[in-house]
């Protein structure tokens, strides 16, 4: 006999002898009215993440004059001196608005994100592209993505699925800690693994109700099914995360749990942040070599960065807008000494990488780690030559080392190129001017 379903519904099956339950969300038809629908395991993992600092850097004193490859390091990118054969430069890059405002300090990293300039401030009209990397290299692993930030506020990220929601980032090394090597961590190299009894449990339970699934999506009408669609595509995703946690992990050579760091300082001082950020790349390293994750995002300080120098009262976003050019030096000194810092931060995070050997080279050589920031020149809020970077192979996809300077080309070429130097299947990215199939061909291998 065929089954009715009411809002009190409960996908039932049996686990064990007992009955086990799940519950149903609202459905259209549970209602008077409409309702609104809303690895290969041979080869090494590619792994990738972005790495934002906010208020840009100075022009004239990062860029390259030297084009391609050798090329040369003016002053605030001379922290990457040991790293920069594995570092690529990206210039001339701009964001398109396509005839809407220039929101400042959001449009900028908006449309590298998204390939589309925003309507609001503080949203995207769109998700962010890290999301759909995400999905793609993160089947086989305990985390789609981590979302960390050295800064200490849980605001801090601008990782979207929807647009509107942005994922919550870990805040300190602490709290990285304990979501990478605390409770559900396993050990590829131990030899006393046994699976989890609570996973096997909260897994059965999912896969018993699988015949009671499929008789209600063949009862209820289109919009139902959309609705369900979306709500039984959560529940695959939880099943195939403890799928990953019910498997034996493979062995990971590069892999050593590292110690528990000790609560630190939560503070904007920029000395502080970027301890906080050489701390959490360790971790990120190894939560990388131990397959945890594929897929990170780093945002070291906001787009209006309330970072400050030891022993000064005003905040380098202040400092941006305040502090005037020096007819000598042609630039603004505390303001560049601020963003010199910041972008150590990123030389900073890769360098961890790096320092992990995996194979014959290093993680940093299986990993595309994308830096940027929001503006080309934030005492104007321009969004023209906004700093780009990619630093590591991407497992040898990456041409690394080579300096391309656009001239006013779309920030979208440089996503598009991100995506496919790590394997997503991505012919084009962006809308209106800023749409593009055309990826930086003298970054492949």
């Amino acid at each position: 006999m065929k089954r009715k379903f009411n809002r009190r519904s409960v996908l039932r099956g049996v686990l064990g002898g007992l009955s086990v339950g799940v519950a149903l969300p609202a459905l259209d038809c549970f209602l008077d009215g409409n309702g609104v629908a809303y690895a290969d395991g041979a080869k090494r993992p590619v792994r990738f993440g972005t790495y934002f600092w906010g208020l840009g850097l100075t022009p004239g004193r990062w860029a390259p004059k030297t084009i391609g490859a050798n090329y040369d390091l003016p002053p605030e990118i001379a922290s990457l001196a040991d790293l920069k054969k594995k570092v690529s430069v990206l210039s001339g890059f701009r964001v398109n608005p396509d005839g809407r405002s220039n929101i400042v300090h959001w449009t900028g990293h908006c449309g590298i994100l998204t390939g589309q300039a925003p309507s609001t401030v503080n949203a995207f009209d769109l998700p962010s592209f890290d999301v759909a990397v995400a999905e793609a290299l993160g089947k086989n692993t305990r985390f789609k993505a981590i979302q960390l930030t050295p800064f200490g506020n849980e605001r801090l990220s601008y990782s979207t699925a929807t647009g509107r929601s942005f994922n919550t980032p870990d805040t300190s090394p602490l709290a990285l800690y304990k979501r990478l090597f605390g409770e559900g961590f396993q050990d590829p190299n131990s030899s006393s693994w046994q699976p989890d009894p609570a996973v096997i449990v909260d897994r059965s339970v999912l896969s018993a109700i699988s015949d009671e699934r499929r008789a209600l999506l063949a009862s209820v009408g289109a919009s139902d099914r959309i609705q369900l669609d979306q709500y039984f595509t959560s529940v695959r995703s939880l099943e195939q995360r403890l799928a990953v946690q019910l498997q034996r992990p493979a062995p990971a050579e590069a892999c050593a749990v590292p110690k528990s760091p000790e609560e630190r300082p939560r503070s904007a001082r920029i000395d502080v942040v970027n301890e906080n950020n050489k701390l959490m790349a360790e971790l990120m390293a190894m939560a990388l070599a131990c397959n945890q994750t594929s897929v990170f995002n780093v945002v070291h300080s906001g787009s209006t960065s309330e970072a400050y120098l030891p022993g000064d009262t005003a905040t380098y976003h202040l400092h941006t807008h305040d502090e005037g050019v020096d007819p000598n030096l042609g630039y603004q000194p505390i303001s560049s000494q601020l963003a010199t810092l910041c972008f150590q931060g990123f030389a900073d995070f890769i360098r961890a990488l790096d320092a992990v050997r995996e194979g014959d080279g290093t993680l940093l050589d299986n990993t595309l780690v994308m830096g940027f920031s929001e503006s080309g020149y934030a005492k104007v809020h321009s969004i023209d030559n906004i700093p780009m970077f990619f630093a590591g192979g991407a497992g040898g996809k990456h041409k690394m080392g080579q300096h391309v300077a656009a001239t006013g080309d779309p920030v979208s070429r440089v996503t598009l190129t991100a995506q496919q130097l790590v394997g997503l299947p991505v012919g084009e990215f962006g809308t209106g001017s800023m749409r593009t199939s055309n990826s930086l061909s003298e970054l492949f291998a």
